[in-house]
C-alpha cells in the first residue's frame, strides 16, 4: 500500500470516528440528563446495539470524563468566616422521588414479564408516574392501568404556591427533611446553636416537570446546587436572627437491586449578601437488603438506612466545611462525590 493510500485511509478514518463522536456525545449527553448515573449504566445495555463494532465502546470513557466535568465545584468557605458563626438555620430542600431499579411492578404483577406483555407497547397496560408506597415514601416507576395506588399529590402546584413555601401531603416521607434534622442535631454545641427551617425550600423546576421522569429531577438538583447565590425566600426576620444559612438536598437517591445509594448536597450561605461561601457533596452506598425487605412494613428499614446513610455523609459534609460537629460512629464510608449525580 503506498503512502498517499495510507495517508486517505488515515484521514478516513479520523472522520469516521469524529462523525461518530459527533453523533454519540449528544446522546449521552441527553442520557445522562434523562436520567441519573446508576440509571444510565442500565440503559447502556438497550443502546449498546446503536454503536457500529465493540471497539466503540472505547469511546464512552473520555465521554464520560468530559461529561462528568459539566458539574458545579466545591466551594470551601473562610476559615475566619467560618469561626464566626454562631447561628445557623437549616433548610431542607424539595426531595427527588426514590427511584427502584428493576421497577417494582415486576414484583407486584410479575405476569407482566411474560412474553406476551414484553412484546406488547407497554403503554398499553402501563404508565409511569410518582406514587406513594405505604410508609409514605414517593416513588418514581411504572403502575399498571388496572392497579389501585396512592398517587402522589406532593407536588401539585398553583400560581400562588410557585413562589412559596413547598406543601407536602402530610402522611409523605421526606427524607432531605429527616436530614436537615439530623444537621440541626450535628451542629448543635457549646459553640454553634442551630435550628430548622418550618419552610422547606422548591426546587427551581416548572409544574409540569415535576413528575416521574428522572432526568428533570436531575436538572434542577443540578441547578440549585450550581448557584452561587441562594433563591430560597427566606423571611426576613429569619435572616436578620442568624449568622450562616445551610440548605440540604439529596441528589442520587436509589436502590439499584440490593444496593441502597445516597448522595447529600450541603450549601453555606451568607444570609446578609444570598451569597454562597461553601458547598460540598458526599456519596455512599449500602449493599444490604433487597428492594422489597427494605420497603416492606411501611419501609421501616429503608427510612432508617437513609437517616443512619445521611447522618454519615453529613459528618462528612461539615468537615468539608470546616463546621464544628458532633460526629457519630459509623460503618459507612463515605466518599465525595467529584463526578455528576
Amino acid at each position: 500500500m503506498t503512502r498517499n493510500n495510507l495517508t486517505a485511509r488515515r484521514n478516513e478514518q479520523s472522520k469516521t470516528v469524529g462523525e461518530q463522536l459527533a453523533v454519540i456525545i449528544p446522546f449521552y449527553y441527553k442520557l445522562l440528563n434523562a436520567a441519573y448515573i446508576g440509571h444510565f449504566f442500565e440503559k447502556i445495555r438497550h443502546v449498546r446495539r446503536l454503536l457500529p463494532t465493540g471497539k466503540n465502546c472505547g469511546l464512552l470513557l473520555p465521554v464520560l470524563f468530559i461529561l462528568s466535568a459539566c458539574v458545579a465545584a466545591p466551594i470551601t468557605p473562610p476559615t475566619a468566616k467560618v469561626s464566626e458563626l454562631r447561628k445557623i438555620l437549616v433548610t431542607s430542600v424539595e426531595s427527588p422521588p426514590l427511584e427502584v431499579i428493576p421497577d417494582l411492578i415486576e414484583t407486584r404483577f410479575p405476569v407482566y414479564n411474560q412474553f406476551q406483555y414484553q412484546a406488547m407497547p407497554s403503554h398499553l397496560y402501563l404508565e409511569e408516574k410518582i406514587y406513594q408506597h405505604p410508609g409514605g415514601i414517593l416513588i418514581a416507576g411504572m403502575v399498571s392501568k388496572d392497579e389501585v395506588v396512592p398517587a402522589a399529590d406532593a407536588y401539585r402546584t398553583t400560581a400562588s404556591m410557585e413562589e412559596s413555601a413547598l406543601h407536602e401531603p402530610a402522611d409523605s416521607w421526606t427524607p432531605s427533611l429527616a436530614l436537615a434534622q439530623q444537621a440541626v442535631a450535628q451542629l448543635n454545641g457549646d459553640r454553634i446553636k442551630a435550628k430548622l427551617s418550618n419552610q422547606p425550600s422548591r426546587l427551581p423546576m416548572a409544574s409540569k416537570d415535576r413528575n416521574a421522569n428522572p432526568g428533570n429531577w436531575h436538572d434542577a438538583i443540578e441547578q440549585w446546587y450550581g448557584q452561587d447565590i441562594s433563591s430560597v425566600a427566606y423571611r426576613p426576620s429569619d435572616l436578620e436572627q442568624v449568622d450562616a444559612l445551610l440548605e440540604v438536598g439529596i441528589g442520587s437517591y436509589r436502590i439499584f437491586n440490593a444496593q441502597t445509594s445516597l448522595q447529600v448536597l450541603v450549601k453555606l450561605i451568607d444570609p446578609k449578601t444570598r451569597q454562597v461561601i461553601g458547598r460540598t457533596r458526599a456519596r455512599t452506598f449500602s449493599a444490604e437488603d433487597s428492594p422489597q425487605t427494605l420497603l416492606s412494613q411501611d419501609a421501616e428499614k429503608f427510612k432508617q438506612l437513609v437517616s443512619l446513610m445521611g447522618t454519615q455523609l453529613l459528618t462528612q459534609a461539615f468537615g468539608n466545611l470546616g463546621l464544628p460537629h458532633d460526629a457519630p460512629d459509623s460503618k459507612f464510608q463515605a466518599a465525595v462525590d467529584k463526578t455528576a449525580l
